[in-house]
């Protein structure tokens, strides 16, 4: 009796094991041609699928693909149509993945990439990058902030590597894409920046031009750093050119005292004394705002500061139109007195009052020009020519020169009313003029006054000034 049960036993033990291989056999056949349950293709359940009805939903489905954007207050939908190429002996080969995706067609990459272009998102607030400020009489880092407007740039160039990797999702969310500052407060910390800023700012730099000295003033040092703490050239023009525009004296009055003992002031020609270089001097600035043993800094300045005084005493010549008189000083003394015969009795042809400067010294020059009769030309050489530049840096033509045809009639009061008068300039006999032309340099001032030609016809075609008495 025992031995007919064990066997028994034994043969229900060989049926419940031929049984489970007869199961597990039908269940591997099955699957052989059949999806695990639970299996995705593409994102697409093929689950219990046969190769054959995954292939037709996957064809189904896949016809219009959706990357969904998803951020705090928006949505962004990105279509792409059939971007994968679905070919059954593909599933077939890879039926026991369970999960996997599907190549993508030749043009999927480019649909990819025109809908991101095409894509709009809605604005966010931009990201601020750190940077250097002076608050509180103190350089410091202000640190960045985050932003929420949307990198597109970065969403096309992550999305196109996830293509090409193969991992490329249908949901992702745009917070990853937001734009970040481009410089951190870390970076502007590693290299020392407001350290760097505050030992120049304890210097007590010095600003020199002429004989007057400048301090480079913590308002003047901040603006012109920029948000990262480098010298920003533009910033320093600007306030240089503030300081040309204070300082230097081509834009200041000049004033004399004339032989009559009346003090003059005129405006300023132009180019009369000196000025700031600006190019050069904010060139200077950067590269000694670099040295650490710089304490003054001299300025790059055009123009001569010692001939050229804004209160002229030494060398100058005057023109007195109403005694037609003209006279020369060297170092304060007068040198050379002489009658003249200036413009004809015409504002068109007047010598012009006001301040003027000599614009060159030529000798032996042929003057020619137009007749104000229009009728001719004229054309007279002379010895000595010292021509004017006036107001505005105006070149007036007119100028101081020989004209000894006309030896005697100087001395006569009223010679410039009639024909003897000239186009302008201040006829002068050769003897004179040779004495102040070697008396005379590029630059000189020539004051020029008198009321001789306010009642007289037509308009004055260059600057006209008469001078304030003060």
């Amino acid at each position: 009796m025992l031995e007919e049960h064990e066997n028994r036993v034994v043969l229900r033990i060989v049926g419940v094991v031929a049984g489970a291989m007869t199961f597990f056999m039908l269940i591997f056949l099955y699957f052989g041609s059949h999806f695990y349950f639970g299996s995705t293709v593409a994102n697409v359940a093929v689950g219990g699928l046969s190769v054959n009805k995954a292939e037709e939903k996957l064809r189904q489905e896949t016809k219009q693909v959706e990357i969904q954007l998803k951020g705090e207050n928006q949505t962004v939908q990105l279509q792409l149509t059939s971007p994968y190429q679905i070919d059954t002996d593909y599933l077939k080969k890879n039926i026991r993945r369970g999960e996997f995706s599907l190549p993508f067609t030749k043009g999927a990459k480019e649909n990819l990439v025109q809908a991101i272009n095409s894509a709009t998102f809605l604005g966010g607030k931009a990201a601020k990058d750190a940077k250097i400020i002076y608050a509180d009489n103190k350089f410091r880092i202000e640190p960045e902030k985050s932003g929420t407007m949307v990198d597109s740039i970065r969403i096309r160039k992550e999305l196109c590597a996830a293509f090409d990797e193969g991992t490329l999702q249908t949901e992702y969310d745009l917070a990853d894409f937001y734009r970040e500052p481009e410089i951190r407060a870390k970076e502007l910390e590693q290299k020392n920046v407001p350290q760097k800023l505050e030992e120049i700012r304890k210097r007590g730099i010095k600003l020199r031009l002429n004989k007057k000295t400048i301090p480079l003033t913590e308002q003047m040092l901040a603006a012109s750093v920029d948000d990262q703490g480098n010298f920003d050239q533009a910033s320093i023009t600007e306030w240089v050119a503030d300081l040309e525009r204070e300082y230097s004296t081509i834009y200041q009055s000049v004033d004399f005292t004339n032989i009559h003992g009346q003090h003059l002031r005129y405006k300023n020609v132009g180019n009369y004394g000196w000025f700031i270089d600006i190019e050069q001097s904010v060139k200077k600035i950067v590269k000694e705002l670099k040295n650490p043993d710089t304490k003054t800094i001299q300025l790059v300045l055009k123009g001569d500061t010692k001939k050229q005084p804004l209160h002229v005493t030494k060398n100058y010549i005057e023109v007195d139109l109403d005694n037609q008189k003209m006279y020369c000083f060297d170092k304060g003394k007068l040198v050379v007195e002489t009658d003249v015969i200036t413009g004809r009795y015409n504002k068109g042809t007047a010598t012009v009052p006001g301040f003027h400067t000599i614009m060159d010294k030529r000798r032996n020059v042929d003057l020619s020009g137009v007749l104000t009769t229009g009728d001719g030309t004229y054309n007279v050489p002379v010895d000595y020519w010292l021509p004017l530049l006036s107001y505005g840096q105006t070149i007036t033509e007119i100028g101081l020169h020989d004209t000894d045809h006309k030896l005697q009639y100087f001395g006569q009061p009223g010679a410039y009313l009639t024909d003897l008068g000239s186009y302008g300039c201040v006829n002068t006999p050769k003897a004179q003029v040779a004495q102040i032309y070697e008396y005379s340099y590029i630059g000189m001032p020539v004051f020029i006054y008198g009321h001789i030609y306010d009642d007289a016809p037509g308009e004055f075609d260059k600057p006209v000034e008469y001078g304030t008495e003060i």
